[in-house]
């Protein structure tokens, strides 16, 4: 379809929330298959801009036919999907990523660190996302048994007992993100305020006391129009999805920022639009409604 018929040459879109409605859920429905193979088919570019690492983005979407690109680690690193090599990397310099993880440590912080070849995660993080999986389904679900184990199986990382130590003996792994939870929301503002004086981090508040940390300028935001450059897409035929905060970098630019129905109330009011809830497959209805002019 030439560009003059559609509104977007590029479509961007987080997962968690936005089209898997759980972070155990990695399955997109059928409508939004549908609609993303659809905006494909019409020549618009398809991008997933996840906060997950390449390896973490599911069964389903690495084979993609209609999936272009992986914008990973919330920008740090932006990839071909169907072709190997020439990645657009934002990685922490390797000094600046050791003295971050040691500062995560040291405010009481758990982690799981996501490099370019792997995603090392401590086992005293493990268990906090395994209670918290529990509770938010109401039972022990998938996670009864191990539930590290299940949620390495998963997420397909390598548990570590200290994300720093293990950090340090992979000599030529690149640091592209860190997710971290602080054992309150004084720990997790102290944290930020260490950051600042490091200087050189992005930081992401999920909630009161998770955060998650690149380094300066890796951002979906940032990604998104560097994907652009690379694609020679002007940035305002751009239209990105998200809900919660680590998507807020996409808003306020030239692209259309869509927040879902379920996003916490800071995305909504930063969006440019707001779709369905994920569980009313609201990037599918939104696109249906919107991507042909």
């Amino acid at each position: 379809m030439p560009a003059a018929e559609r509104n977007y040459d590029l479509i961007a879109f987080d997962l968690d929330g936005t089209v898997f409605d759980s972070p155990t859920n990695q399955v997109l429905s059928e409508r939004v298959v549908r609609a993303l193979r659809a905006a494909h088919e019409a020549g618009a570019v398809i991008a997933v801009a996840s906060g997950r690492p390449t390896w973490m983005l599911g069964d389903e979407l690495p084979g993609a036919p209609w999936l272009d690109w992986a914008i990973t680690c919330n920008g740090a690193r932006v990839s071909g999907v169907h072709a190997v090599g020439d990645d657009i990397a934002a990685a922490f310099p390797r000094p600046l990523a050791c003295k971050v993880l040691e500062a995560v440590h040291e405010f009481g912080g758990t982690m799981s660190i996501h490099t370019n070849r792997s995603s090392l995660m401590e086992n005293a993080q493990l268990r906090s996302m395994s209670k918290r999986f529990a509770e938010e389904a109401g039972d022990e679900g998938s996670y009864t048994g191990n539930p590290i184990e299940n949620l390495l199986a998963t997420f397909g990382g390598v548990a570590v007992e200290s994300g720093v130590e293990a950090f340090a003996e992979r000599t030529d792994d690149q640091l592209d993100k860190i997710d971290c939870t602080l054992p309150s929301a004084d720990a997790a503002n102290a944290l930020e305020a260490r950051l600042e004086e490091l200087g050189g981090v992005d930081a992401a508040r999920l909630g009161s006391y998770e955060l998650e940390l690149t380094a300066k300028g890796a951002s979906k935001g940032e990604a998104c129009e560097a994907l652009c450059r690379r694609l020679g897409i002007e940035v305002s035929r751009t239209v990105a999805f998200g809900d919660s905060g680590n998507d807020l970098s996409m808003a306020g630019r030239e692209l259309t920022f869509v927040a879902m129905g379920n996003a916490t109330d800071e995305v909504k009011a930063a969006a440019d639009a707001i779709a369905d809830p994920v569980t009313e497959d609201g990037v599918a209805t939104w696109l249906e409604a919107n991507l042909l002019a």
